[in-house]
């Protein structure tokens, strides 16, 4: 017997910190062949944004580009073993 493929495979994650907050930014492959760029606030996760895209190079390119304007505004990415002791109230 095997196991069903998962719906959701996560391709990248980065974390970032800036003061006391955290953000994740990551790249999630679905079952449909597309692409969601997933960018989530840690303190309100209710203010995540999903952007999906057509192919993974479409969604590489605006990961970069989403991780541009975050380290412009001073956020820094952390190493990811620090990424799970992050907690949502950071």
């Amino acid at each position: 017997m095997t196991n069903p493929k998962p719906e959701i495979m996560r391709v990248l994650r980065w974390v970032f910190l800036r003061h006391a907050h955290a953000i994740t930014c990551e790249i999630d492959a679905n079952k449909d062949r597309a692409y969601d760029v997933c960018v989530v606030p840690h303190w309100d996760v209710s203010a995540s944004v999903i952007e999906r895209f057509d192919t993974e190079y479409q969604a590489f390119e605006r990961h970069a580009e989403v991780v541009r304007h975050l380290r412009e505004a001073g956020w820094v990415r952390v190493q990811p073993w620090v990424s799970d002791s992050v907690n949502a109230a950071a």
